[in-house]
């Protein structure tokens, strides 16, 4: 049986729904990321120690690296969007790692489709789900504005993005289209990898493994990139706040 691709999510089972909301391949791995991620915050948290053990050693890494890249982006304005940066970053990053677990894609149920014989997986990665990527495109597009705005005032942030009012409608069109980029770019990175190694391990496992190991360094390359956009046009959105405040 030759591996399915759908750029849709399926149904994790067949009717599988609470009330109108189908419950989705792509919606369970998310879940699962946004539990142990928090699994591990609450254990870093009950356990803080002045003498850090591993998890806090390592927790304590990551956290301190992203705030070296924030804090000089955001300036005074760090201490206040460093929380959702890191959210960004961190949920990506374990969201598209997570998709390469042994289980993921490769269980499921077996479904007639076009008088061929297809598994549904139970599990598919979250981040090359649109719905995924668009809804984080679209937090982050709030993050750059609702930024903006705090920092300017609604007239002067479209002003400071426009600098001309017959232009500002050309400008926020322009502006909209960041969510196009950030969500498009991940998603297609991300289900790119999934069809990538699919298709490899069909037809020779050891080149999937080989797809395997790339795909763990094009899990942080995305994330690094998803949130090194939404940093950099943050600071963009609030630049001039010196001068302004």
């Amino acid at each position: 049986m030759q591996p399915n691709f759908h750029l849709a999510a399926e149904a994790v089972c067949p009717g599988c729904q609470i009330g109108p909301i189908v419950v989705t391949n792509s919606m369970v791995i998310m879940l699962v990321v946004m539990i142990a991620l928090l699994l591990v915050a609450w254990l870093v948290r009950v356990r803080l120690s002045a003498v850090p053990g591993g998890l806090q050693n390592a927790v304590e890494m990551i956290m301190e690296t992203l705030e070296e890249v924030v804090q000089p982006a955001l300036g005074k304005y760090a201490t206040r969007l460093f929380p959702l940066m890191a959210s960004f970053f961190i949920f990506i990053l374990f969201a598209n790692w997570f998709s390469l677990l042994p289980l993921v894609g490769t269980i499921g149920y077996i479904e007639g489709e076009e008088g061929h014989r297809v598994l549904v997986p139970f599990l598919r990665p979250a981040t090359a789900d649109l719905n995924m990527t668009l809804a984080l495109a679209i937090a982050a597009f709030f993050v750059i504005h609702v930024s903006g705005v705090s920092v300017h005032g609604p007239l002067g942030h479209l002003k400071a993005l426009s600098h001309n009012v017959f232009l500002a409608p050309v400008f926020v069109v322009i502006e909209l289209f960041v969510i196009v980029s950030l969500s498009f770019r991940l998603f297609g990175n991300l289900f790119a990898g999934e069809v990538l190694i699919g298709m490899a391990s069909w037809i020779l496992p050891v080149v999937g493994v080989l797809f395997l190991v790339l795909e763990l360094l094009f899990g942080l390359i995305q994330a690094t990139i998803f949130t090194m956009l939404t940093l950099s046009f943050t600071s963009v959105s609030i630049s001039g706040a010196e001068e302004h405040g």
